[in-house]
């Protein structure tokens, strides 16, 4: 059966190698999307995904848009049985979605919760146990096809959201390889999604990611500085400095002081900072414009001495 591939980023590389593998299937085209600006010096970088199979040898395409109907005549005539997508970044138009059989979108969350651009992130925010990868048919509604499979896996406490992305494409690899092998030898049979149970994970902004270690909780903001990293990641004003907050955990203590008080500055390179509920213990930090640095450089570089207030 012959399967086309629509891909970007790092996380659609495992995917894209499930298919390479799957017993009985032929991938005969990879669709990534062009390349974007980056950097300070703004450059042009292809996909994640161009890079890969221009090393591998695999034929790929970048479309600056699918509903081209040069496009069409050229995915038609590859035949294909099966459509797979995983962190493509663009929406499939329904025209094309009519050629294929099948439509497979790896989905990392578990369907219906988290539909949207980051299902990684948003458990992570919200403090969740587990999560998991879905194998779902492509509707018109955003994330809204029949489960054809799902397979979760629990949330490490410390994890970030890069650690989880790894996590969760390594997973993926496994769960379509499944997938296509159901397809391979039978028809396959999907489960309406329980609209009831649908949430949102919205796209994030760099907004997002700003903290306030005056009226947030030690909690809050250890979830929120690992479910945006690496991006947009997490900050706070110190002094109207902007700081970008690299790597915190949480210390098992209650504050008497007021939040925002500088309460330790530890020889690891730490400081233990109170907040409206818990301490929050800050490791790195990156100042706009600078290097990153341990926290307690950081604090000493401005002076501050252990129950300062260190932010407004």
């Amino acid at each position: 059966m012959k399967i086309i591939f629509f891909g970007s980023d790092g996380f659609s590389i495992k995917a894209l190698e499930s298919c390479l593998h799957a017993p009985g299937m032929e991938l005969v085209l990879v669709a990534t999307t062009p390349p974007k600006k980056k950097g300070r010096g703004l450059h042009l970088e292809p996909s994640t995904v161009f890079g890969y199979c221009k090393a591998k040898g695999i034929p790929v395409v970048e479309y600056p848009t699918l509903r081209d109907a040069k496009v069409a005549v050229e995915i038609l005539a590859l035949r294909p049985d099966i459509f797979v997508t995983a962190s493509y970044g663009k929406l499939i138009p329904p025209a094309l979605l009519e050629i294929p059989k099948y439509r497979l979108n790896v989905h990392p969350s578990l369907l219906p919760k988290y539909r949207g651009s980051a299902p990684i992130h948003w458990p992570i925010l919200n403090g969740d146990k587990e999560t998991g990868v879905s194998i779902i048919d492509i509707a018109e509604k955003l994330d809204a096809g029949d489960i054809y499979y799902q397979e979760k896996i629990p949330i490490d406490p410390r994890a970030d959201a890069a650690q989880l992305a790894s996590e969760l494409a390594r997973l993926s690899y496994g769960v379509l390889k499944k997938v296509l092998a159901q397809v391979k030898d039978g028809p396959l049979k999907g489960t309406p999604q329980n609209e009831s149970e649908a949430s949102l994970a919205p796209e994030l902004s760099k907004k997002d990611g700003e903290l306030s270690l005056t009226t947030m909780t030690a909690g809050e903001m250890d979830r929120k500085i690992r479910g945006l990293q690496p991006w947009p990641g997490a900050y706070c004003f110190v002094n109207n400095e902007r700081i970008a907050i690299l790597a915190a955990g949480l210390c098992e203590m209650t504050p008497a002081e007021k939040p925002g008080t500088l309460l330790a500055v530890e020889k690891d390179g730490s400081i233990h900072v109170a907040t409206r509920e818990g301490i929050l213990r800050i490791l790195k930090v990156k100042p706009e414009g600078k290097n990153e640095m341990a926290a307690a450089d950081f604090v000493r570089g401005r002076r501050f001495q252990v129950k300062d207030l260190i932010t407004a």
